[in-house]
């Protein structure tokens, strides 16, 4: 781990022939709810100029790229909805490499508009009184009536137990207010769903496609590759991701291969950084961009 005097921006200009492309984390890294952090766009605009390949990885299944990209523009940093990965997105890997698509799934709450389990060929049910029907569960996010669903995926899955559960967001809570409050993630709905059955005798084993499970990251080179006619045969760690939570973005570029990157923007302080250990311990720690 280096923990740096300078600026991000400083030393990118003096290494960034080291690297292929640039992964960001968005909430916290790039903005902070509505406002734009300091130097974002200075960034972006530094690599767009360039050519420089850079995709922003979010966690936030709960709206499409467009949705996303209309969000972040508001802050008043300008980004394109192709330039935003979701991990709604890595449904698209998953059903293409398990052969699935064209199947039906029950879909707890949203999936962005437009929905990600359509983009990626399933198709989607949210009619409870139909759930044995399908051909598994989707842990969405949003506002719906959790009650309702949760007992509803809970009996599903007591009498379906092979049949499966994806959760395209890993995260059990979210920042939601100013005073530190939080809300409930689709990946703590999930686990909730999970220990209940377990209880019961019941094992499921969710797939989760979100940071810092490599789905999202595998999908990420995919299209990089083939959106920037890059050769696969470059090193991992030529990726440089940057993010600013420790549990998600640096655990999951470490374990990706990947060059990782806390910025001290977000929810992640200095001396939790330097007490930060193997997987969640970042090569790399800057202040901010400028």
């Amino acid at each position: 781990m280096i923990l740096h005097d300078e600026f991000f921006m400083e030393w990118w200009e003096k290494n960034s022939q080291k690297f292929k492309a640039v992964f960001f984390d968005i909430d916290g890294t790039l903005i902070s709810g509505r406002r734009l952090l300091p130097g974002a766009d200075k960034m972006l605009d530094w690599l767009k100029s360039r050519n420089f390949p850079f995709y922003l990885l979010t966690n936030d299944g709960n709206h499409s790229q467009e949705e996303k990209s209309a969000h972040i523009r508001k802050t008043g940093l300008d980004t394109a909805p192709e330039e935003i990965i979701s991990c709604g997105d890595a449904l698209k890997s998953y059903v293409k490499n398990e052969n699935i698509s064209g199947r039906t799934f029950y879909v707890m709450g949203d999936l962005g508009v437009p929905c990600y389990a359509e983009k990626a060929d399933l198709k989607v049910s949210r009619d409870l009184k139909r759930i044995d029907k399908c051909d598994g569960v989707i842990v969405g996010e949003g506002t719906y009536d959790w009650q309702a669903n949760i007992q509803g995926v809970m009996n599903f899955f007591k009498k379906h137990p092979e049949r499966l559960m994806l959760v395209p967001n890993p995260d059990s809570y979210w920042p939601n207010g100013p005073s530190g409050e939080i809300g409930i993630g689709a990946g703590g709905k999930a686990r909730f769903i999970v220990s209940i059955l377990s209880e019961m005798g019941v094992e499921i084993e969710p797939v989760y496609l979100g940071k810092p499970y490599q789905a999202i990251y595998d999908y990420a080179l995919s299209l990089l590759c083939e959106r920037f006619n890059i050769k696969k045969n470059f090193k991992r760690s030529e990726i440089i991701m940057l993010g600013d939570f420790l549990k998600s973005d640096i655990m999951g570029a470490n374990k990706a291969g990947f060059t990782s990157v806390l910025m001290l923007t977000g929810v992640t302080g200095l001396e939790q950084a330097k007490k930060a250990e193997g997987d969640y311990s970042p090569d790399h720690v800057f202040e901010s961009f400028i």
